[in-house]
């Protein structure tokens, strides 16, 4: 059996976003293309209230961020999935997923379109577990996917004793959660 998560917020965790605001756009077009040679934007610390540092500092799903304990622990095991991208401003590596793997199953997910049949929101995921095999970290093929990985990867940021990091399992094979 086979757990897919993606990455969630918690309360009170940190937040780091662009200076910019345009920065934004770069961030939801990730999509498993390299970035190198690209200048990385300025990031900041949100300040307001009460927040947890966490090695997995809060942009989205679709654009996790690291910090420096995230990166010594997981690097080797993320090299084959993408890229760390140090950014400026705070200390933080974005991690580019460049394993894209076209594993919606389409017919057994609730998908939200537009008008034109482009999707709008993935309300319950299901995925060919054939598609993603052992892969431990992915993305779909659409804007803003969210960064999905397996209980295997959990189970590493787990060991590595990581703070303030949540998951939140989006399928389990052969079947889809509510």
């Amino acid at each position: 059996m086979t757990i897919i998560h993606q990455f969630a917020v918690s309360e009170g965790q940190e937040w780091v976003l662009p200076v910019d605001d345009d920065a934004y756009e770069a961030f939801f077009g990730l999509d498993g293309r390299s970035l190198e040679g690209r200048q990385p934007p300025v990031m900041r610390r949100v300040e307001e209230g009460e927040r947890l540092s966490s090695d997995f500092p809060w942009l989205g799903e679709h654009a996790p961020l690291l910090r420096r304990p995230a990166v010594e622990a997981l690097a080797a095991a993320l090299r084959p999935y993408g890229e760390l991208v140090a950014l400026r401003g705070e200390e933080v590596w974005l991690l580019n997923v460049t394993n894209v793997i076209d594993a919606l199953d389409e017919a057994r997910s609730r998908i939200v379109r537009f008008d034109d049949g482009d999707i709008l929101a993935i309300e319950r995921y299901a995925f060919d577990a054939e598609k993603i095999g052992s892969a431990e970290v992915f993305k779909l093929p659409m804007r803003a996917s969210p960064v999905f990985v397996n209980d295997v990867f959990v189970e590493r940021v787990r060991n590595a004793g990581l703070r303030n990091v949540s998951f939140e399992p989006v399928w389990t094979s052969g079947t889809a959660i509510a």
